[in-house]
């Protein structure tokens, strides 16, 4: 491997870890929100949350690629509200 993909996949593995400890966050937050909801699914604010991610990806493949991988992120959360 050249110099600079090792340097580029070392940026990928740090961003990586820091995405899992914020899902990790994020997952206990939704855990915490099942006494508190009267229903697991909150379609409005589903789309809310989905339009922002793919926002702040800066739209077009990279938003696309955002909001297919917060319907994920969205499945799993609701797993820790039921």
């Amino acid at each position: 491997m050249t110099d600079k993909l090792t340097s580029l996949r070392g940026k990928i593995d740090l961003l990586d870890r820091r995405i899992a400890a914020l899902l990790g966050r994020r997952f206990a937050l939704a855990a915490s929100l099942k006494d508190l909801k009267k229903k697991v699914t909150d379609k409005p604010r589903e789309r809310r949350v989905l339009a922002n991610a793919a926002g702040a990806a800066g739209g077009g493949r990279s938003g696309r690629a955002a909001r297919a991988v917060f319907r994920e992120i969205i499945k799993q959360s609701k797993g820790f509200q039921s």
